[in-house]
Parts: C-alpha cells; structure tokens; sequence
C-alpha cells in the first residue's frame, strides 16, 4: 500500500508538470533536521551488563538516538490557481545512529560489554562507551503542496511526500573505555554490519510561506509523521518514525511568457 502511495504520487507530479499552461515555477533550496524513532536491533554480542549463566544477554541499560539533516535543491511549479505546488528535486542527507550506555541507570557505569571472542570456556568481553554510525544518502523528494490560506505576504500550507535514497557511504565508529582496544575496532565494526543501499519513506507536513506571489520567499515547515517504509535499513539500529522541521528559501523562475 505504501509502495502504491509512492507510485500514484510520482505519476500525479509528471501529469501535472507535464501540463503546457504558463505557470509559476520557483528553485528552492532547503534545508532541515528529523529526529527518529527507534528499536534496536537483536544483537546478542551486545550486552548491557555481564549476564549470569541463566540471564542471557540484556541491553536493558542502553539507550539509542537516531537523527537525520539534509539539504537540497527543489524546483516546484504551481496550478493555474496557484493553490497546488508540485515538487521534485535532490536532496543529500546523513543519518546519525548512536548506541551507549543510559545516564538514566542506576548503578552502572558509563559502558557496556561487547562479546569479542568465545572458546570453549574461555570467554572474552570489551568495554565499549558508545557505538556511532554516520550514513550518507542521495535522495529524490516527490511532495505536493496545499495551499488552504492564500494572503498578500502570507500562505499557509498543508504536504504529503515522499522519498526514495539511495546510500553513498557509512563509517561506523567504537568508542572504547580504554584506548588501548582500539586495535580491535575493524574486527567489532564488521559485527554491526551497514545500512541497506536503499531506503524509502513517506511524510506530511505542515507550515506557511511568506513572501509574494511571483518574488522570493521563505517557508517554514512541521514535518511529522516521517515514516520509514524500510524499517530494517539501518545496520546499528532499525529507525521506525519521527519529526523535525525544514526551512525552504524559494527563487522564481522567469519564463519568456513573464
């Protein structure tokens, strides 16, 4: 279903710029921050404490933030009543997973254990402060705009969207409670594993545009829900949902017609 939401939105942006009346067309650059909900994943070389015999492993004491910025380049084209805005454009973004030890638990330390090597007997555990992974991605925003409250300066608008990436490159990072184990750093990062090539999503929106019809202006946006369609695309952690905000600064496009 959502994959059709995706489809029907792309077809819906072609129809409607493919259209030949003069219409008002605007380059955007913009730029914005999600912060994202998340699960972590079934890591059982993870540990938040030494387990006993008849524990298992537990990650109850460790927390995980996820956080997404970007910026882009988006062109949009409006109706001839100037109330729906077609957008499509590029937009480069990082995401930022991070895995530690909670501040929130009660007699712990600040790291946590990390099953290294099991022989036998013999057990081997190091001790990790924090697990960082920064990803990059390409990405192609598709969003319809709405727009209810049309004033001179002032328009308030309501967006759909949705965005398809594409990864370029992630660095996972182990921070250790001792230096000394850094050495150990390439062996633990293949563990965690990397993000999927590939991720989607789907989010509304909601904010106002200031500035006149036909001149530069600014938009100011709520973004929320943000909803991965890939949930599984992260290697540190699964991201599930989120919000941020955007700001969009908007530069009309002359047409011969103008």
């Amino acid at each position: 279903m959502k994959i059709k939401f995706i489809f029907i939105l792309l077809c819906l942006s072609m129809g409607f710029v493919s259209a030949q009346e003069q219409r008002q067309k605007y380059i955007g650059l913009e730029t914005g921050i999600t912060f994202i909900g998340n699960e972590m994943k079934d890591m059982d070389f993870i540990r938040g404490d030494i387990p006993s015999y008849t524990m298992g492993y537990s990650t109850n004491s460790l927390t995980s933030l996820t956080y997404r910025r970007f910026i882009g380049i988006k062109p949009e084209i409006f109706s001839l009543n100037n109330k729906f805005g077609i957008q499509a454009g590029f937009r480069f973004s990082q995401i930022f997973n991070s895995v530690g030890k909670s501040k929130y638990w009660t007699n712990s330390s600040d790291y946590f254990y990390w099953l290294y090597r099991q022989e036998g007997v013999n057990t081997e555990y190091l001790k990790v402060k924090e697990v960082n992974q920064t990803s990059d991605y390409l990405g192609i925003p598709i969003e319809i705009r709405y727009f209810p409250i049309k004033l001179d300066l002032f328009q308030v608008f309501i967006k759909v969207g949705a965005e398809i990436n594409f990864l370029l490159l992630s660095k996972t990072d182990i921070v250790f409670h001792d230096d000394a184990m850094e050495l150990y750093q390439d062996d633990m990062v293949k563990k965690v594993g990397q993000p999927n090539v590939f991720s989607s999503s789907i989010y509304g929106a909601g904010g106002i545009r200031i500035g006149k019809e036909s001149k530069p202006s600014i938009s100011i946006e709520a973004c929320l829900p943000y909803l991965f369609l890939t949930s599984e695309s992260s290697g540190l952690v699964n991201p599930i949902a989120g919000g941020g905000f955007q700001i969009n600064l908007q530069i009309p496009i002359k047409t011969k017609a103008q």
